[in-house]
């Protein structure tokens, strides 16, 4: 045990290789600081968390100064308070502090810093064109270099999470800037667009192109017959930024609160998830009984399809050709659901509300139309539907539950375990096994295929043949996973990837949490959780179980991956240029 004091407060420590500003964390001593992101590595760039320790002149940066045994700290001594307070001050020189617009203005880590330390910028900081500091060319995802205090905490996280480090600070001395790889539009580079660059960030640099324009314009025409869709996992963490807490089920208030924003019908996406399953299962089954080609891998993750395309184009033959759970949810709005409604799919308005910044890039490829018309028309964000709640002052917290519409908006266990890492395979599971041995099997739970390693792998038993499946958590792990070779050494037959660490559930357009909140708080655990209990406690959990979609198949599709149903909810994506 190492022995250190904090403001006059004992405190023991295991690890020597420990700072003083994660042992201050650990045992509830705030220690100011903007740049720290522990779990991606990130210290020693905002100068903000300076300490006085005993024995020495100079102040230490509490984010790269270990402990050692005896040491004396202070954080609140008049030395360390103004030197804070200074440079934070700087940092406002080059920051357009106007919070009234924000869209960070209720989670702003930098906000807080200026309220407490009552720090003031040195000079106005002025801007002329607002034009100059804004990147809006991607259809994902937006900068805005007027907000940016140069923390790195976006670089550090779009290379240890994504491991593609598509965004960087360039430039020398007061010409520093974030930019993206070559100054490109994000959607021409090898980026993911996964968003976790937006997630990290303390500010409003970062943030997502937003859809809430065409929604609200679509909602006030009176010609448009406007529809929505919520994600699996956004039932599960959008009680966060109403102040519900973490792992708190909103499903009901949300079918209540999308209504009171005025749109026609309630859907949800568990629909098309267990329909992206009817498709994939079968294109499994049909993969098993030609013996290939293996591994087929999962195809619901738009950034993880990016990566494929992007870094390892021969294995997009590989790929399921079972379309997203969005995209094929969109395909039969588009469809199906204006047969059954007597419309004309042309007034249709499909929008939906996901955890990924990456589902606007997808929602809006050229391959996503069908007869001229879009699958989806708008995805918003789980923050901006937040946003439009608060906007139209709705009390979410009172609102009762309700039920979503019964054409798209009945699921399965199977469909809401979507979103989170291993439910895809799970899910896949549980009707492949069933179809390729013409049973209705009551073992279903594949307990090797969830938590959070980075790789897990399992054999499975169907039909008395075995299988090599994987599921792999976050794209930084599909890089090492390659790079390893086993992908090559071993036969694998079916691969689940999410680009996203922890899948959907911690997507870059979830809510923000902050560096410090992440420390306490395992949010992946308590966000999934939401999506297990729902699907423990359903009565069907496997998505061919699912009778509104089967009264799909039976009235419009056909059979899965056959006829009308193949043509329609299928793809194939190529080699990007």
């Amino acid at each position: 045990m190492i022995n250190v004091t904090i403001n006059g407060k004992s405190i023991d420590v295991k690890d020597e290789n420990t700072t003083v500003l994660k042992a201050a964390l650990d045992n509830d001593i705030d220690i100011p600081t903007l740049c720290y992101l522990n779990d991606c590595g990130n210290v020693g760039k905002c100068g903000v968390c300076a300490v006085e320790i005993e024995g020495k002149k100079a102040l230490s940066l509490a984010c790269i100064t270990k402990v050692s045994d005896g040491m004396v700290i202070r954080t609140d001594s008049e030395k360390v308070q103004e030197r804070v307070k200074t440079r934070v001050a700087t940092l406002l020189d080059k920051h357009e502090f106007k919070c009234g617009p924000c869209n960070r203005r209720e989670n702003c880590e930098f906000l807080k810093l200026v309220i407490k330390t009552k720090a003031k910028a040195n000079r106005p900081f002025v801007i002329k064109d607002k034009r100059e500091y804004i990147d809006d060319r991607s259809k994902s995802i937006v900068i805005d270099r007027s907000k940016c205090v140069l923390c790195g905490r976006c670089v550090s996280a779009c290379k240890k999470k994504t491991g593609t480090g598509m965004i960087q600070i360039i430039g020398k001395g007061s010409d520093r800037k974030v930019s993206s790889l070559d100054g490109k539009c994000f959607d021409d580079t090898n980026c993911l667009l996964c968003g976790q660059c937006v997630a990290a960030c303390p500010v409003a640099v970062l943030s997502e192109k937003t859809h809430m324009d065409r929604v609200k314009d679509a909602l006030g025409d009176p010609n448009k017959h406007v529809i929505v869709a919520i994600a699996p996992s956004i039932r599960a963490s959008i009680g966060e930024m109403f102040k519900l807490g973490y792992g708190v089920d909103v499903t009901g208030k949300l079918y209540t609160v999308l209504r009171m924003l005025g749109f026609k019908k309630i859907f949800d996406i568990n629909f098309g998830a267990d329909m992206t399953i009817m498709e994939e299962a079968t294109e499994f089954v049909q993969r098993v009984k030609s013996n290939g080609p293996f591994p087929m891998f999962t195809s619901c993750c738009p950034s993880w399809v990016r990566l494929v395309e992007n870094y390892y184009p021969e294995f997009l033959d590989n790929l399921s050709t079972a379309k997203s759970p969005q995209q094929i949810f969109g395909t039969a709005s588009k469809t199906y659901y204006p047969q059954i409604e007597g419309l004309d799919p042309k007034d249709v308005f499909t929008v939906t509300v996901m955890p990924c910044t990456s589902k606007k890039y997808e929602a809006d490829r050229s391959e996503m139309i069908i007869n001229g018309i879009k699958n989806i028309d708008a995805v918003i964000t789980t923050r901006e539907l937040a946003k439009m709640i608060k906007e139209a002052k709705i009390n979410f917290i009172d609102l009762e539950d309700s039920k979503a519409d019964p054409a798209m908006g009945e699921y399965t266990g199977a469909g809401v375990i979507f979103g989170t890492t291993g439910g895809v395979m799970e899910a896949a599971l549980r009707s492949a096994k069933d179809f390729l041995e013409n049973k209705d099997l009551n073992d279903i739970d594949y307990t090797q295929v969830r938590g959070f390693d980075g790789i897990k792998e399992a054999i499975v038993e169907i039909d008395k043949e075995q299988y090599n499946i994987a599921v792999i958590n976050g794209s930084s792990n599909l890089f090492k996973f390659m790079e390893s070779g086993k992908i090559n050494e071993k036969q694998y037959h079916f691969i689940e990837v999410m680009a996203c660490s922890g899948g959907c559930i911690n997507g870059g357009g979830q809510p923000y949490i902050s560096a410090k909140e992440r420390e306490k708080v395992d949010i992946k655990a308590l966000r999934a959780s939401v999506l297990y209990n729902q699907d423990k406690n359903l009565k069907k959990r496997k998505s061919h179980e699912n009778t509104a979609l089967l009264k799909m198949y039976e009235n419009y599709e056909e059979a899965p991956g056959e006829g009308w149903a193949h043509k329609l909810l299928h793809i194939r994506y190529n080699k990007q240029k």
